[in-house]
């Protein structure tokens, strides 16, 4: 069983990386996403996202053992290899493709990484 999640720092992220970080209303979106994991868009702005439950790795791990499962593995979906300036660039030569995926590798179920992605996958068996 695998399931992904939105990371509770995702919108961090976002408005970092967007016009959002000095936006007045995402700022009051984003507090309570860091607050209590509940993104709430009270707006009619799509570009707000819609209204979401998001994670800790550590929550993700324990709805799974909720439902029954074994301590799932985790792992970060965006991290070292997102963060890279050129990406695309590595991503499109086979051999910087398959040195980035090395490295992601290595680095992926750390907290680190965890705490550092969008976007959290737990795999796990009953």
């Amino acid at each position: 069983m695998w399931g992904a999640a939105i990371s509770r720092f995702a919108s961090l992220f976002d408005s970092r990386s967007s016009t959002f970080l000095d936006d007045p209303v995402f700022a009051g979106i984003r507090a309570r996403d860091l607050d209590d994991g509940q993104h709430r868009n009270p707006t009619n702005n799509p570009v707000y996202f819609t209204d979401a439950f998001l994670h800790r790795p550590e929550e993700r791990s324990q709805e799974f053992r909720s439902a029954g499962f074994r301590a799932p593995g985790l792992l970060a979906i965006e991290g070292p290899g997102g963060l890279a300036r050129d990406c695309n660039r590595l991503w499109s030569n086979p051999k910087q493709r398959e040195r980035l995926l090395d490295a992601v590798r290595k680095v992926e179920s750390e907290q680190v990484a965890l705490r550092a992605s969008s976007h959290i996958m737990a795999i796990a068996r009953k």
